[in-house]
């Protein structure tokens, strides 16, 4: 019995320190980096546009209209896939889902709705309807919950070379 007791008190004592530790402090908001880092892979770049890209469907012509989209191209992480329902860009408490993905290089077609890069190879494009350009817009994870913060997008007003 005294000695269960005695190898109990040396397991314990060697896992509790006997003076506090000091603790690190949090880094400054100043000094955070922005990551461009999202569960699929990593923002590459956004772009937003007032003319509406080609979409083509198997169902005819969709009335999706906006008067804006924005087009975030993702470098993929090797075996990660991404589909229309997995992302939606937030701006002022509100959120707008994605209606199509494409390869980068191939358009966007309407019964595409899931695409898979088992190696990293190619990268996505993902294509959201926004009200503005004029927002602050960030990406966001929606399926689950994540431990990585939404990405604010960095874009450029419209011009006639991503039209």
């Amino acid at each position: 019995m005294f000695r269960r007791s005695l190898l109990l008190f040396a397991i314990l004592a060697i896992s509790f320190p006997l003076y506090p530790q000091e603790e690190t402090p949090a880094p400054d908001a100043s000094e955070k980096e922005e990551s461009n880092l999202i569960k699929t892979g990593t923002v590459v770049s956004a772009s937003a546009t007032s003319e509406k890209p080609a979409v083509s469907s198997p169902y005819g012509d969709q009335k999706n209209s906006s008067p804006c989209w924005v087009e975030v191209t993702v470098k993929p992480d090797a075996g990660r896939s991404v589909s229309i329902h997995d992302y939606v860009l937030t701006a002022d408490g509100s959120e707008y889902p994605c209606v199509a993905v494409a390869l980068d290089g191939d358009s966007y077609s309407g019964d595409t709705w899931k695409l898979e890069q088992m190696d990293g190879g190619k990268n996505f494009k993902m294509l959201f309807p926004v009200p503005s350009k004029d927002k602050e817009y960030k990406i966001k994870f929606k399926l689950l919950p994540t431990s990585l913060a939404p990405v604010k997008l960095n874009f450029s007003a419209p011009t006639e070379e991503n039209k």
